[in-house]
């Protein structure tokens, strides 16, 4: 554990505020309505105010008074970035940066209070767990925004919660109780909690979760946290223990290299509160009797326990399909009608529409034998169906991990999306939905592909019916059964298609009835559906 390095003192420093009074009286004219403005506001004077040698007592009832006005313009702010497709635009990249510079001021406020604890100034020894418990936070407030922009948590960030907790044990405030009345539900916390709500949260595989369910675990941790405990030797178990290293600068894991500081998680209590709970919810209890909140929803609340389950309390099992290193390049495009476009190999028309030929075509058949594609060719560019060159990382037979540099550019990407692929040693596209996403400092956008099973094909789906009249086809996609996997053969279609027996018509070298029998996938802009002939 190093010495703390913190900015120098300036004395040219000139904050508007020095001490709890001062600072109550400066909020109140600090535009909170206009959260752009209050946020560089409350940006610039902490800046300031970090800079302005004050003894810590000040500084920590200070600090304290500015909390819950930061909180609420960062949590304000911070939609103008989440549930957003990456990669960022440039704007939202702008408010991420004041977001997490903002986060980091006060976590420099708090800092500069725990060097003046370690030293033992005057007043701070009573107030080292709560200014270890803010530390820590301010820590994991960070984390938690780089995991809702679906950013890269940096290393740095990892060594300074280690470093947050080291520092914890080392004045012996780990378990000391705080109250911190920011928290959403529950206010008693410690060190220890905070610093596992942020170490727990970095292990749930944060750039595979919704919002939604981000927010949700969030919540969850504000309780649960405290039933990990933090130990010097492994706890007994007959899997490997949960290892963080305290000196290191990555996420918590089991089977890791060797730890130079180590610390192990203990999660039986943990782990027999989620088996609890998934078995009641199978039961039929309700999960707000569950202390799982009034809007969490069966069966997606189970759904999200069982994979909290296997990131927190089970070795991570081998792959059911083994994945290869490669560094194979790609052409990736995204949305049903480019995909249709690119599989079909031509532009979208009307299904048995007999359409006359131009004097320019028959010019170009008798010429050429063919009509020119050109046209189609500047189709594709005019509607933006455009291929884009991304890298294939790795791969298996059910998946893709997949990088695009930031200097190549390209469209925006969200969870849940279609896609198509066509890797440099293939001749046809595969279909995939975007399973995770998550981008690095320099841009690069990384996406893992969950492949959809089956050849892909182009063709086209309407409505039938009494009330239908006159409805034009529109692009769909089919997919071909995968006997090894016991995969049927399955339609693509636009979200919104799927009702339990609806008739719809496709085209397949004529009109076909088809009656769809059940909902296999859903993304955020597509079905597959299993189906059957109707005669």
């Amino acid at each position: 554990m190093n010495k703390l390095e913190l900015p120098e003192y300036s004395a040219q420093a000139e904050p508007e505020f020095i001490d709890a009074a001062t600072a109550k009286a400066w909020l109140e004219n600090v535009p909170l309505a206009i959260v752009a403005a209050a946020q560089h506001q409350l940006l610039a004077q902490l800046q300031e105010f970090n800079l302005f040698a004050l003894n810590a007592v000040s500084r920590l009832a200070t600090l304290e008074a500015l909390r819950e006005a930061v909180q609420f313009v960062e949590i304000e702010r911070a939609r103008r970035f989440t549930n957003r497709a990456l990669p960022m635009a440039e704007a939202e990249s702008a408010v991420f940066d004041d977001t997490l510079a903002l986060w980091e001021q006060m976590h420099q406020g708090y800092l500069r209070c725990l060097a003046a604890a370690v030293v033992g100034e005057a007043g701070m020894q009573a107030q080292r767990g709560l200014v270890c418990q803010r530390v820590l936070s301010y820590t994991g407030l960070k984390m938690f925004h780089y995991h809702r922009a679906y950013r890269q948590v940096p290393r740095s960030v990892w060594r300074e919660l280690h470093d947050g907790y080291a520092r914890a044990e080392a004045l012996e405030a780990a378990d000391d109780p705080v109250k911190d009345y920011l928290n959403r539900d529950v206010n008693d916390t410690s060190p220890r909690v905070a610093y596992l709500r942020a170490a727990l949260l970095g292990m749930a595989n944060p750039n595979e979760l919704s919002q939604r369910q981000l927010t949700f675990v969030a919540f969850l941790l504000e309780r649960w946290a405290e039933k990990v405990e933090v130990t010097t030797e492994p706890p007994e178990e007959d899997v490997a223990a949960l290892v963080v290293d305290l000196a290191g600068d990555i996420c918590p894991e089991r089977d890791g290299e060797e730890a130079a500081e180590p610390r192990y998680l203990d999660v039986k209590r943990l782990s027999k509160s989620l088996r609890n709970r998934i078995g009641l919810l199978r039961k039929g209890e309700s999960p707000a009797k569950l202390a799982l909140g009034e809007d969490c929803v069966q069966p997606s609340c189970e759904h999200l326990l069982v994979f909290l389950y296997r990131q927190w309390c089970q070795v991570k099992l081998p792959r059911a399909a083994e994945r290869k290193r490669t560094a194979n390049p790609a052409q990736t495009c995204q949305g049903m009608e480019s995909i249709h476009y690119y599989v079909s190999g031509r532009v979208f028309k009307q299904p048995g529409e007999a359409k006359e030929l131009t004097s320019a075509e028959r010019d170009q058949i008798a010429a050429f034998g063919r009509v020119s594609t050109r046209d189609e060719d500047d189709y594709s560019v005019v509607h933006g169906y455009l291929l884009e060159p991304w890298e294939i990382e790795d791969e298996s037979t059910q998946g893709l991990k997949m990088v695009r540099r930031a200097a190549r550019g390209g469209k925006r990407y969200t969870h849940g999306m279609l896609v198509a692929v066509k890797p440099a040693n293939s001749t046809n596209f595969i279909l995939g939905q975007v399973r995770w996403l998550v981008q690095n400092d320099a841009g690069d956008l990384f996406a893992g592909i969950r492949l959809l099973p089956g050849l892909p094909a182009a063709t086209a789906a309407r409505p039938t019916g009494l009330n239908v009249v006159g409805a034009k086809y529109v692009q769909a996609l089919s997919l071909t059964s995968v006997a090894a996997i016991n995969a049927p053969p399955s339609l693509v279609l636009p979200s919104g298609w799927f009702k339990p027996r609806r008739v719809i018509e496709v085209y397949v070298d004529g009109h076909v009835r088809v009656r769809l029998t059940e909902l296999l996938d859903r993304g955020v802009d597509y079905e597959r559906v299993a189906y059957e002939m109707v005669p």
